[in-house]
């Protein structure tokens, strides 16, 4: 008994074979604040220089003074 195989170029055109889809790499970022706290966040960048520049966008959102960032490629 055969079976039909049908065979599409979906897959191999989809967002998951695009170079474009993985702009960036990795990064793990941690905004530590003058109150002591820590906030850990993974971001997707080009360079530490993007990767810090979405870190001090979180710490504007959470309104809170930054100390320091570290990043940390992954």
């Amino acid at each position: 008994m055969t079976h039909p195989v049908q065979t599409s170029s979906l897959f191999n055109k989809s967002r998951l074979y695009s170079n474009r889809y993985y702009s960036g790499n990795l990064y793990q970022v941690v905004v530590n604040t003058e109150d002591g706290e820590s906030y850990e966040y993974e971001v997707e960048a080009d360079t530490f220089a993007d990767a810090t520049k979405q870190a001090e966008n979180f710490a504007l959102d959470l309104m809170v003074d930054i100390t320091y960032i570290e990043c940390y490629c992954m």
